[in-house]
């Protein structure tokens, strides 16, 4: 099943909900907003984001808060959409590098009902021009929290998905999100090396 709850790790307030949880697990991890502190209580939006240096190439991750009436697979798509083309890359440089997917951005939807949710949210992942968006469905009337599924998930999706999980209070070891990544881009440059170094030597000998 692709619905889950987050765990209230032992140091959170009893009373506390998935979306506070969170929160001031980002801040323990280094995350930082520049907006104030009642931004998410008046409006309904806030951005936490930590800078990242992956290999030869900087990129960030980010979590969107969203608080929204409804949602539905419309909403989704939009969403991942109007993101992914926010943070994607703009400039020679980034889009060169855009193989490592340097930027990872969980847009956390918070729904104001209290109704549980089981869409599938792995139709809805996006990567693009070097930014990876990955939705998260949070229900704090219930403290359902919903992301894609794991199972279905491999490559760079599936650490990005664990790290989530660690942040969440469900995995208690670290997860390195960007280790994969990394070496498959070296693999990749040492490939493209000998194909190079095939070329040259066949035409010297020629």
């Amino acid at each position: 099943m692709q619905e889950l709850k987050a765990e209230k790790p032992i140091e959170s307030p009893a009373d506390s909900d998935p979306v506070t949880r969170l929160m001031q697990r980002l801040r323990e991890e280094g995350f930082s907003s520049n907006q104030p502190e009642d931004e998410w209580n008046n409006f309904g939006e806030v951005i936490f984001s930590r800078p990242e240096k992956i290999s030869v190439a900087t990129g960030e991750t980010v979590f969107i808060f969203t608080r929204i009436p409804e949602l539905n697979e419309r909403v989704l798509r939009q969403t991942s959409q109007s993101v992914v083309n926010t943070y994607k890359a703009k400039n020679v440089t980034q889009k060169a590098l855009s193989v490592l997917q340097s930027t990872t951005v969980y847009h956390c939807l918070v729904t104001t009902s209290d109704q549980p949710h089981n869409e599938v949210l792995n139709d809805f992942i996006t990567r693009s021009g070097g930014a990876t968006f990955i939705p998260v469905v949070i229900v704090p009337e219930i403290n359902q929290v919903l992301y894609p599924n794991l199972e279905e998930k491999i490559g760079s999706i599936r650490p990005r998905v664990e790290y989530l999980q660690f942040l969440l209070g469900e995995r208690r070891e670290p997860v390195n999100m960007h280790r994969q990544t990394i070496q498959a881009f070296w693999i990749s440059m040492a490939v493209v090396a000998v194909l190079l170094a095939a070329v040259l030597f066949s035409v010297i000998a020629y």
